[in-house]
């Protein structure tokens, strides 16, 4: 009877430990990131009686925790990809809208700016409409400004968003940080394993995914150790966090956020690392949407402004005198600069200047000189801006020379030696480094086309000084004279620019784009970025859902499958009390006979 009494106990014991399990269970159905569990019920040993095996009953071996690893590392990943085209989405369709809502602008106000040098050709002495090309070129300066406004207003919010992410990434590895000890406590004081911190510290693994993609992996200790998703810098590693930094670049006087990590001492810049989650797509849309669009809006300003100064600088004004700068030229007279000696940049100049040695700034061209030599000057100058690339520079001294990268790719570049020593040619722009003392480990960061950005204006400010006649045609002419009063030949000239394919030049040196249609593609490169980001957002979004359906086939709770295990393990415990209860009566009626 003994044996049939501990066959019931422990069959007592095993269900309610069951039942116990299978209410935990609907207790959890609506806890986001918990793995269903399972009461093991093994056999116990058998008991043997003579020549025969008696069985021993059952118990609860171990509580199982339902989880997929493999699915689990896979939710991870589309997780860090959904976050990052969700927030290049959101972020890109802010800029679009700025971009098209003052797409119509732009494109009216350099409309506006043409129709009146061409109402100006067809009336040349007119005052009135001297005042309105004049006027046409203010508006159309401060519409740009506005929307330059705009787009480092948003550079700002990028900033702000990449320090709050960070500290958001800080505090989640703090969290796995800390349940990694609970776990490790645990495992010390149990052979149980502690399945609800593992689903806790697996959900705070996927919460740190929605900010930065990582690669996770569990140490023989039990413990998580997480990294960056190329697998080499760790963000936890050895239950030690290695925080991410969020800090000025290199460039500080950039006011450009980067990040960093600080690795066996060496803090180094860890930006270009990051591509996932919501941190890698603020990143990518900073770079190849943001940047891009500013410097695509700069190449088609730095076309406008060179163009139009150089087509002027041809003509003559009322006054008799050679035209002057109709828009303030590029002229920058001091750069980025970091890893430096004691040097800001200052000294560096980058410039418009194709024709070095002949014009310098402000690219007065001098009066003597032929009707030939003038027009070759001019034809040099459309030449040099068809070579205008979308791009920032980075300039590396070594201590014998100078070398130029483009920014974001690092690909090298080869510039030109220019006409004085120190002075390079390189995709239109004349970059001037004779008064910078070469000293090796200087860099020094140059934005010639956001540069034009923030001091597009309209130089002339006198409407007699618009050159609208044209010059003596005769090359054999050693002084061009001004045409006659009320010759339209030059301000005929600068309204053909309209027209005028001018930008992007291919290898054989024929440009493919007008200003309107340089302009027309920075918008529709934007469009463009939208719509790709819109389409991984929707495919991500697809292979997102499709792994926790399946991660729910596995490891979610059926409130079906529970309800009829919990009338099965009920049953069950009953018939296990009622083998005790028949235990019982059993002996007591063995008592009964024995006592007489």
């Amino acid at each position: 009877m003994a044996d049939m009494l501990t066959i019931g106990s422990s069959a007592t014991m095993a269900f309610k430990n069951a039942l116990d399990v299978t209410s935990h269970n609907v207790a959890n159905v609506s806890t986001e990131g918990y793995s269903r569990q399972r009461a093991e019920i093994l056999s116990n040993s058998p008991n043997i009686v003579g020549p025969s095996f008696m069985g021993g009953g059952a118990q609860v071996d171990s509580v199982e925790r339902i989880n997929a690893e493999y699915i689990q590392s896979q939710l991870i990943n589309s997780h860090a990809i959904l976050n990052r085209y969700d927030t290049q989405l959101s972020l890109s369709t802010q800029v679009e809208g700025v971009i098209s809502g003052n797409d119509s602008g732009v494109q009216e106000f350099m409309q506006g700016f043409f129709d009146s040098l061409q109402n100006l050709a067809s009336n040349p002495t007119s005052s009135t409409s001297r005042q309105l090309v004049l006027d046409d070129a203010g508006s159309l300066s401060s519409h740009i400004q506005n929307l330059t406004s705009v787009l480092n207003d948003t550079q700002d919010q990028v900033n702000n968003q990449i320090t709050g992410l960070t500290t958001e990434i800080n505090e989640r590895l703090e969290t796995i940080q800390k349940i990694n000890v609970q776990v490790a406590n645990s495992l010390n004081n149990s052979q149980q394993l502690p399945n609800d911190l593992l689903d806790q510290r697996d959900q705070a693994v996927m919460e740190l995914s929605q900010y930065i993609d990582i690669k996770s992996s569990e140490t023989e200790g039990g413990q998580v150790e997480v990294f960056l998703s190329d697998g080499r810098l760790p963000l936890l590693a050895d239950n030690k966090i290695v925080p991410l930094k969020a800090d000025l670049s290199p460039y500080q006087n950039e006011g450009r956020v980067e990040l960093y990590m600080t690795i066996n001492g060496t803090t180094q810049v860890v930006s270009d690392r990051i591509k996932g989650g919501e941190l890698g797509g603020v990143l990518d849309f900073r770079t190849n949407m943001l940047d891009q669009a500013q410097n695509d809006l700069g190449v088609t300003l730095n076309g406008m402004v060179a163009s139009m100064n150089w087509q002027h600088y041809q003509g003559y004004d009322s006054n008799d005198q050679p035209g002057g700068n109709l828009f303030e030229p590029l002229n920058i007279d001091g750069v980025l600069a970091a890893k430096s000696n004691a040097q800001d940049g200052s000294d560096i100049m980058v410039s418009f200047n194709p024709n070095q040695g002949v014009s310098e700034p402000p690219y007065t061209l001098p009066e003597a000189g032929t009707y030939a030599q003038k027009q070759t000057y001019l034809d040099n100058a459309m030449s040099q801006i068809g070579q205008f690339t979308s791009r920032e520079y980075e300039i590396k001294a070594d201590g014998a020379g100078y070398k130029f990268y483009d920014k974001h790719t690092q690909e090298e570049l080869t510039p030109t030696a220019g006409a004085a020593p120190n002075t390079y040619q390189l995709d239109g722009l004349l970059f001037d480094l004779s008064a910078n003392t070469n000293v090796a480990g200087d860099s020094f960061l140059v934005k010639p086309h956001q540069e034009i950005l923030q001091n597009f204006a309209v130089a002339l400010k006198d409407e007699d000084s618009l050159a609208t006649r044209g010059q003596s045609p005769d090359p054999a002419d050693t002084n061009p004279t001004p045409a006659a009063e009320g010759d339209n030949v030059n301000i005929a000239n600068m309204a053909s620019l309209q027209s005028a394919k001018i930008l992007f030049s291919d290898e054989s040196g024929q440009a493919s784009e007008t200003l309107l249609g340089g302009y027309s593609k920075m918008a529709t490169n934007v469009g463009m970025y939208v719509r790709s980001s819109e389409i991984q957002q929707t495919a991500q979004n697809n292979v997102f859902t499709q792994l926790v359906q399946q991660r729910d086939s596995i490891s979610g709770v059926s409130l079906d499958e529970e309800a009829a295990n919990l009338i099965k393990y009920q049953q069950a415990y009953e018939a296990a009390a009622q083998i005790i209860s028949t235990s019982q009566s059993l002996f007591q009626t063995l008592l009964g006979v024995v006592r007489g």
